[in-house]
């Protein structure tokens, strides 16, 4: 800036400002622009104080809390204040769990972060005690700040809080999704499964694809009646980008926000805040989730086109003396089904498909099976799954061998407990690791490789029940999950052959085990090769173009 001194045959005034050679606005502008910088220098040395002394206020309680003569359960040392916020993985969480269980050889580890408490089991045997025989005192939820209060996910009944709200929302999903209820749904999953070979036939490069929209298809027709568009579905579409912010709120930055709960209060720049930036760009995809689909039903109400559905039918029974209570779980409980039953079924279909090409004896096991059962002239059905051991066999060994939430939800302990003499303090954030479970050697000879002979002979009625959740939180929508995963694994490998993928010289392409974090964990993208078995494969995928549901 060109600065213009006033000339004068007198002596030059002074000016007024304190800032030599700027006019007074300049001046008064500079010196508010000071006065901004010093506030937000102040607010931010208020805010680290404040962080400071929730510290020290945490160190404090955390020392108050301990019951002398009761030891926590092993874990890393940790260290003064902090405790195990270094210590605690970012990724394949419960891999790390389980070799802290065999360093400090316990089957329970412990990890404490500011005064928050941290306990992972990784026996079958603890779960049942503790989950099962304990269930009052393991059934609640820790406050999931970073999923309940930044992404707005409260409506997730596996989020809520153990009571009354939690309890209405489980009899009601349960009436839809229990043994007897699921039967219904079956021709719907066969042909959704159908669809699926078709769009392998067409396009196989896209299994991933392909295998997503087929979890979408089927829980929404079933919560919503939606015909899904077979590709770039805006409903499926919303619901994955709800599901990808569910999985990162679960990762070590939200979770940071359920061990220091205080977070919350900081800006998103604060170092342990990160997360608050990324709720506040994804937390529009949950309130979409629930609101555009009911708003697609009770506008297809009006105008006499709904098709049947979970929707459909609770919408129908509200009138003007319907509570509060009735009205939002009419346009959140379809959406529960519809979150929890697609991303249990994408998992393990991918882990499936990544496990053929691991494991090619397997797949040609299953198949020299359904060639002797049902021969090669039609498609399995479910009337054939008890004729099918083998296959039967697979899909639980694809539950055991990756199973799709390895950690699940953290239950949260309601009092003060103690386990083989250890001090389980209430608050306690208590993760079953399914993962530890299922690859047990003691139950599961030779865990780490995929094995379908876990599951036959003398573990013939073994199941991976862990893998479905623990006490009175295990998943409601198990059973509907088996037979979709069930059907779908059966057909696909009556139609297809799974092979590593090749490159330009014919050299196989080593397909990778890697398997993001969160609460449902997907093996990231790998090359595969999947081909028709026969010219008569492909001529009976093409005539399921024909079916009616």
């Amino acid at each position: 800036m060109d600065l213009q001194f006033p000339r004068s045959s007198r002596h030059t005034r002074t000016p007024t400002s304190p800032w030599i050679g700027i006019g007074r606005s300049d001046a008064l502008d500079a010196s508010a622009q000071i006065a901004s910088m010093l506030m937000v220098l102040h607010n931010t040395a208020l805010t680290l104080c404040a962080a400071g002394a929730a510290l020290c206020i945490a160190a404090v309680l955390y020392r108050l809390r301990r019951k002398p003569g009761l030891p926590f359960f092993p874990g890393p040392q940790g260290l003064p204040i902090l405790g195990n916020l270094f210590d605690l993985p970012t990724e394949t969480e419960w891999v790390t769990y389980r070799n802290w269980g065999k360093e400090f050889d316990s089957d329970v580890v412990h990890a404490e972060v500011l005064g928050s408490h941290i306990v992972v089991i990784n026996s079958a045997k603890v779960a049942n005690e503790l989950f099962e025989k304990r269930s009052s005192l393991y059934s609640d939820r820790p406050p999931l700040v970073a999923l309940n209060k930044l992404l707005k996910v409260d409506w997730i009944m596996g989020f809520q809080p153990y009571g009354q709200m939690w309890r209405t929302y489980r009899k009601a999903i349960h009436e839809h999704f229990n043994i007897a209820a699921v039967q219904q749904y079956k021709p719907l999953q066969l042909k959704c499964t159908h669809q699926l070979l078709r769009t392998l036939l067409d396009s196989p490069e896209g299994f991933m694809d392909h295998i997503r929209h087929l979890g979408g298809q089927t829980i929404l027709s079933i919560a919503y009646g939606i015909d899904v568009k077979p590709r770039n579905d805006p409903f499926v579409a919303t619901a994955e980008e709800t599901l990808h912010s569910v999985s990162l709120a679960s990762r070590i930055d939200g979770s940071l926000f359920d061990m220091i709960p205080w977070l919350i209060r900081m800006p998103s720049w604060f170092p342990l805040a990160r997360f608050k930036k990324v709720a506040e760009e994804r937390e529009h995809f949950s309130v979409s989730m629930i609101e555009d689909p009911y708003t697609f039903v009770k506008k297809a109400m009006a105008q006499g086109t709904a098709a049947p559905s979970v929707a459909s039918s609770m919408i129908g029974q509200l009138d003007s003396q319907s509570s509060d209570l009735e009205k939002l779980m009419s346009k959140t409980l379809p959406g529960n089904i519809y979150l929890g039953g697609a991303d249990t079924t994408v998992a393990a279909l991918q882990s499936f498909v990544l496990a053929m090409v691991l494991y090619p004896d397997a797949r040609r096991k299953a198949q020299q099976e359904l060639d002797t059962v049902i021969g090669r002239d039609r498609l399995p059905d479910f009337q054939d799954e008890e004729s099918l051991p083998y296959v039967t066999a697979l899909v639980k060994e694809v539950l055991r061998w990756r199973p799709v939430a390895p950690l699940g939800i953290p239950h949260s302990l309601v009092a003060d407990d103690v386990y083989d003499g250890h001090l389980i303090p209430a608050g306690s954030m208590v993760f079953g690791n399914a993962w530890a479970m299922l690859h047990d050697p003691t139950i599961f000879p030779d865990p780490e490789a995929f094995k379908p002979e876990h599951f036959l002979g003398h573990a013939s009625d073994l199941f991976p029940e862990v893998a479905f959740g623990f006490g009175r939180r295990v998943c409601p929508g198990q059973h509907m999950a088996r037979t979709s995963v069930w059907i779908a694994v059966a057909s696909v490998l009556a139609a297809f052959d799974i092979s590593p993928a090749v490159d330009e010289y014919g050299r196989e392409i080593k397909a990778e085990e890697n398997y993001a974090s969160g609460i449902v964990s997907y093996p990231a993208p790998f090359p595969c090769r999947i081909t028709p078995r026969s010219p008569l494969a492909r001529e009976l995928i093409m005539a399921t173009l024909h079916e009616t549901s």
